[in-house]
């Protein structure tokens, strides 16, 4: 970036060499390198918003971001290959003409003691701004060098150091380093002076600093006083695995989609619960559906709820929109004698939600980390961070959809007296009491602790609050996702302190009326910070497990329940006789996906008896864009409405339907999903699948018998071409030859096509393969290539380019 200064440029090789600070080279009168790159970088004004809402003005970090400088992140860099880095000034905020300066150590032998003035390098004489005193415009960039693999770079942030008299760093008022063992303050939690916040997207790092001692009463704790951004070639040299987070802006869930992430022995109940909401088209995740949480409005209409005077009625900027969202349904198959949610808004976006729960002898049985990430999110990091002067465990979370959400759980212990604060890992280690149990989470932690320390601050006013200080709060390995498939749990571990073996112990039901079968094993790991095992369950509806290291008391514990088979029906309108599940055998076919366990229910209908199944854990949908149809065997004394449930809001009267008739002994179906109909007789595209529904209905006036059972239920992508995957055209028999033929045939068309599509059946009706075939479009034919077909009669149906259809048969030998 070229400028114009209307200063007077000289030369300081005789000043320079009279310092004992190095130097990058020479600078003007007003400090301004004349080292800087050329050109300089263009920071947007997206990044400067970045920055602002990670780093906000006058929100000091201790009270709205304290897992900067509480939970162990690193505040200097870590090379681990051979890279080129530079530093870039983004802004300053500060009074004082400071200058910032850097050391490097080896990283496995970092310095004891604060590094001499021959150690420091200076990057810029004078962090100050064009207009403000010194010479600097954003996006001013300065390479510090090359470094090797096994470097560490501190930093160092002389405090009003710029002489502008003498156009010379001077002493200044107190140096300030990254590594907070060197800082002047006698306090150690007032030590941290910077903070590093990962950028991965745009592959930098944000450097801010505070520059005014923290034990003084004048200092904001804002930490943006100087703020920069470090770069390398390559960004992937850079450790960052121990970094903060910059905030991003994004949308973050419903309070009233939380409270049952850890499900317990409630799968079936939380199915059912899921199932009437799908049915219901519930929607009160909806922030048009949500009314305003006022405090004095809710209270004057009699709401007694005593959880609400603890919740703030806004977020940090005092401008956010507070709406009610809280899910009253957990209120029957939780431990929850109250709950109250609300959801926070700014502009278009839900940025933070609370659910608050009281309950009586124990805490709230759900925590928010525990089994999201085995539900398709993950558990990027767990920390614990101290705010207020207690200690809460914080996560992050990210979802399937790619959303980050940052959380805080902890629990108050209402005494008679002083309350107590507790937030543990794993729901065992709480006290019994009676609690209020608080989980918050955000799109940013600024936001969430907004909400706790309005939490946290009643609770000490009203009664005092007190809390005891523990260590090893979280376990030093833990599964950050994880997955059941077809008989095998399959996790992706993080291991902060390089172990090379974990205990694995299970508790694993294979039906959901089985008994429980306990597994230990132990599995080595590798050592890296991230890596995946497998661990073979078979066929299983639920699994309780842990890990847990040597060398650490704190196990990381799970649950995880497949998708249950449930029952919904009106007790005045069935009544249920036998309701039996039993285990099928798992099959790895890549090109299914089957539904684990097979179930039977009899007894006595006069309304109608709905058995469902939710085909993925938790409130996942399967995606179902690479399947054609469902398959499954049955024997059903009543005509049986199968139901396909999407992620969608959907009326249930206008339900995707098939109706199969009675089949008195055991029947084999492959419907497409194109024979499924609305209510109006419409094909509906199905490209996701919540929830399966058998019907059995009556006419509510005759009570009627009933059995159903159905086996081996499974999504393909080889199934019966459907009437409606077609034109109407009449079917036309072809011929080809060879045949029969042992590896490849020739069929004859009967017009030119460029493109078919044929399915292949043995004489049993199955699906055997299925292939898109480019052809000789001017010679009528297509070569047909078998895939290893055992020898047999097979047949086979084929869709040309124009939707005609044909079929044939051939003999393998």
């Amino acid at each position: 970036m070229k400028k114009i200064l209307l200063i007077t440029f000289f030369t300081i090789t005789t000043l320079l060499n009279a310092q004992t600070y190095n130097y990058l080279g020479e600078y003007t009168s007003d400090g301004t390198p004349l080292y800087l790159e050329n050109p300089g970088d263009n920071v947007s004004v997206e990044t400067l918003q970045m920055i602002d809402d990670s780093l906000p003005e006058s929100y000091p970090v201790p009270d709205y971001n304290p897992q900067y400088i509480t939970s162990g992140y690193e505040t200097d860099i870590r090379i681990e290959a051979k890279a080129d880095v530079w530093v870039t000034f983004v802004a300053e905020g500060a009074g004082y003409r400071n200058v910032l300066g850097f050391y490097t150590y080896p990283l496995d032998n970092p310095p004891t003691t604060n590094p001499s003035k021959e150690d420091i390098t200076i990057i810029f004489p004078n962090v100050s701004a064009l207009g403000s005193g010194g010479g600097l415009q954003v996006g001013d960039k300065v390479k510090l060098g090359t470094f090797e693999a096994g470097t560490g770079i501190g930093w160092v942030l002389l405090a009003n150091a710029w002489n502008s008299r003498n156009q010379n760093v001077g002493e200044g008022l107190w140096k300030l380093y990254s590594n907070p063992n060197f800082n002047p303050e006698a306090k150690e939690e007032l030590r941290h002076h910077n903070v590093l916040l990962a950028d991965p997207d745009n592959e930098r790092i944000i450097l801010g600093f505070e520059d005014i001692r923290r034990d003084k009463s004048s200092c904001d704790n804002d930490f943006n006083d100087a703020i920069f951004y470090v770069t390398a070639n390559p960004y992937s040299a850079i450790n960052t695995k121990n970094c903060a987070d910059i905030s991003e802006s994004n949308n973050i869930t419903s309070g009233n989609d939380g409270g049952l992430e850890s499900n317990g022995s409630l799968a079936n109940l939380i199915a059912k619960r899921n199932f009437k909401r799908k049915k219901e088209a519930h929607n009160l995740n909806l922030r048009a559906k949500q009314k305003d949480f006022k405090k004095s409005n809710l209270q004057a209409k009699g709401n007694t709820n005593s959880l609400i005077s603890y919740l703030p009625e806004t977020g940090m900027y005092q401008t956010e929109i507070a709406k009610v969202s809280s899910p009253d349904d957990l209120l029957s198959i939780t431990n929850a004698k109250e709950i109250f949610s609300v959801d926070y808004y700014k502009d278009d976006k839900r940025v933070s939600a609370v659910l608050a729960t009281k309950t009586e002898g124990s805490i709230y049985d759900h925590s928010k980390m525990i089994c999201d990430r085995l539900n398709n999110s993950s558990l990027e990091d767990i920390r614990t961070v101290t705010t207020r002067g207690h200690q809460i465990i914080s996560s992050k979370i990210k979802r399937a959809t790619g959303e980050k959400e940052y959380t805080l759980s902890f629990s108050i212990k209402l005494n008679k007296g002083e309350n107590e604060l507790y937030s543990f890992w794993n729901i065992d280690q709480y006290p019994k009491g009676d609690y209020q149990n608080f989980q918050i989470w955000g799109s940013s932690f600024s936001q969430v602790f907004a909400i706790a320390n309005f939490i946290i601050d009643k609770h000490t006013e009203e009664s005092g609050l007190k809390s005891v200080r523990k260590e090893n709060l979280t376990p030093n390995v833990f599964v950050k996702s994880g997955a059941y498939t077809n008989g095998f749990l399959k996790l992706t571990i993080v291991n902060k302190t390089k172990e090379s073996q974990i205990n694995f112990e299970g508790n694993i039901s294979r039906t959901e009326i089985a008994n429980t079968n306990n597994v230990k094993t132990s599995l080595a790991l590798s050592g890296e910070y991230e890596e995946e095992i497998t661990i073979e369950t078979g066929v299983l509806f639920d699994i309780g497990f842990s890990i847990q290291t040597n060398n650490n008391d704190q196990k990381d514990a799970l649950y995880l329940a497949d998708g249950p088979w449930g029952l919904d029906y009106l007790e005045e309108y069935a009544s249920i006789n036998d309701f039996y599940i039993d285990a099928n055998k798992a099959d790895n076919k890549e090109e299914i996906h089957q539904i684990d366990r097979n179930v039977s229910v009899s007894g006595t209908v006069k309304g109608n008896v709905n058995l469902f199944r939710h085909v993925l854990p938790g409130d996942l949908t399967l995606d179902v864009t690479n399947y054609e149809a469902l398959q499954f065997k049955t024997q059903n004394s009543q005509p049986v409405e199968i139901v396909i449930m999407q992620e969608e809001k959907r009326d249930w009267n206008n339900r995707i339907r098939y109706t199969i008739p009675v089949n008195q002994s055991e029947k084999e179906y492959n419907i497409p999903f194109n024979d499924f109909k609305d209510a109006t007789g419409k094909t509906v595209a199905i490209t996701n699948i919540k929830t399966l529904v058998f019907s059995v209905i009556s006419n509510y006036e005759d009570t009627i018998p009933f059995s159903l059972n159905i086996k081996e239920v499974s999504f393909g992508a080889n199934m019966v071409l459907s009437n409606n995957d077609f034109s109407t055209n009449t079917i036309q028999k072809v011929k080809n030859y060879p045949n029969p033929f042992t590896n490849k045939t020739t069929i004859q068309l009967s017009s030119n096509s460029k493109l078919v599509k044929i399915q292949v059946f043995d004489l049993m009706g199955r699906v055997v393969d299925v292939q898109n075939i480019n052809t000789d479009s001017s010679k009528k034919r297509v070569q047909y290539k078998a895939p290893n077909l055992k020898t047999g009669i097979y047949k086979y149906q084929l869709k040309d380019d124009k939707n005609k259809i044909h079929s044939g048969t051939f003999i393998v030998q």
